[in-house]
């Protein structure tokens, strides 16, 4: 990526903000460090003069002089003030030759200027106390502001002084990590430029620690998975309907071609008989292409109220019971207990119906078919079982694919589409649709799933 690009990218000015915000808010934090640092000193000298004037009043004179002495003998940098004062106004000792403009009220004073020790330096700001003893004579003490606003000048150059490199390593750690952000971004806008351009098969980048870009990338990918599983799934469908088409276009055309070639009109009646039946095999073909779309846009969810599956069962039972009878196919149900759910009904049958035709059309005379409904660990479960040829292993995940038909059944007459309705139908109702082997032949499981199962397609 470009400089210009980077300044102008989206990351660069959140990393510029962060960058500002986290000044701003460490100048405050060093403003408010500041504040209580230069209070807490000004108020401990104010604190420890007033209870050294208290004490001091007490004092003798000779205690006092010389408590007054040592503390001037200590002060070398010509800090402290110290006066006593009689009754009169005159000094006795001390190094300050009047009285300032304070009470004599043992509180503390602020002086904004006040000519120093000896006059080594102009005047500064200091701090009084000034309290009446029981002679009448007035006891001054006082201190320098001189070093606390040193102190404060100190913290202000630091804090003015830090402020400009810390701006400055904040934008180069912000555009740093932006410039890493604008190059991920754009190695992901590449990808999706050739996905746009045709190339399916590229996936976008993920790390292996993944944050939430890499989580919209994977479900990306999974989304990508799922278009180009279906793009395969439509050209297989496109296929197998130009196939299952053309083959009875193919005959329908010889044989009317045949009937027309003929002298005979009753040669050309049953090649048009005969033309009938494959135009009825296309359409009907056509039709269980439609109600699979029908199924699968879900357009009925809408509608569905509560049904029991028991009651349906018995229903579906009861109209294939001649037809596995015609074929000396034993018919059991076992759906004595109501079990109930929502969906539509009529869907229901139909896949109930499909389900039940596959399972008589693959068993062999002699044979039994059983369907049963019940309530397994609360959700509602349709079994049906045959005794038939079964469905390999391998083949168990293809079966409900549109127009795939198993080796062993494939000159059984069929579409390959009745199991796709089922399926479909089940998936509309929140169910799954799965085949096991029931040793021998195939038991067809449609069962709710869990609230919390994801729906499948």
């Amino acid at each position: 990526m470009r400089m210009p690009d980077i300044f102008r990218s989206s990351a660069l000015r959140v990393a510029l903000a962060f960058a500002i915000a986290m000044t701003v808010a460490t100048s405050l934090i060093f403003g408010f460090v500041y504040l209580q640092i230069t209070a807490s000193d000004e108020a401990l000298v104010r604190v420890v003069l007033v209870n050294e004037a208290e004490k001091g009043a007490n004092y003798s004179d000779a205690e006092l002089r010389n408590a007054l002495d040592l503390r001037l003998t200590h002060d070398l940098r010509r800090l402290d003030y110290v006066a006593l004062f009689d009754a009169a106004g005159n000094v006795l000792i001390g190094n300050i030759d009047k009285m300032p403009a304070i009470p004599a009220d043992g509180k503390s004073h602020f002086i904004a200027a006040v000519q120093p020790p000896g006059a080594p330096r102009q005047s500064e700001p200091a701090i009084f106390v000034a309290r009446l003893r029981p002679d009448g004579s007035v006891l001054l003490l006082g201190r320098s502001l001189l070093e606390v606003y040193a102190l404060r000048r100190t913290v202000l150059v630091a804090l003015a002084t830090a402020i400009g490199p810390m701006l400055l390593m904040a934008l180069a750690i912000g555009a740093f990590f932006a410039r890493r952000a604008s190059l991920r971004l754009t190695r992901i806008h590449d990808t999706i430029v050739r996905i746009m351009r045709g190339d399916l098969q590229v996936r976008l980048p993920v790390r292996r620690a993944p944050d939430e870009i890499d989580k919209v990338s994977r479900d990306v990918n999974l989304m990508l998975d799922e278009i180009v599983r279906l793009l395969v799934q439509i050209k297989s469908v496109s296929d197998n309907i130009a196939h299952d088409l053309r083959t009875p276009l193919a005959v329908m055309r010889a044989k009317l071609e045949r009937g027309l070639a003929g002298d005979d009109d009753q040669e050309l009646r049953a090649a048009a008989r005969q033309a009938l039946a494959e135009l009825d095999r296309a359409m009907r073909t056509i039709t269980a292409l439609l109600r699979i779309s029908e199924v699968e846009s879900a357009l009925r969810s809408s509608g569905f109220k509560p049904i029991d599956l028991s009651a349906i069962c018995a229903d579906v039972f009861e109209f294939y019971e001649p037809l596995g009878k015609a074929k000396s196919i034993a018919m059991v149900l076992d759906a004595k207990s109501p079990v109930p759910t929502l969906g539509d009904g009529d869907l229901m049958r139909e896949a109930l119906s499909n389900l039940i035709d596959n399972a008589v059309k693959f068993t062999p005379e002699g044979g039994t078919v059983r369907i049963a409904a019940a309530m397994e660990a609360g959700r509602p479960v349709i079994r049906v079982s045959d005794s038939g040829s079964g469905v390999a292993p391998g083949e168990r995940d293809k079966i409900f694919e549109r127009f795939y038909r198993t080796i062993r059944n494939d000159r059984v007459a069929g579409s390959g589409l009745g199991l796709s309705i089922a399926a479909a139908i089940a998936n509309l109702h929140d169910f799954d649709l799965r085949v096991e082997d029931n040793c021998p032949g195939a038991l067809f499981e449609m069962s709710a799933r869990l609230k919390s199962a994801p729906k499948q397609s």
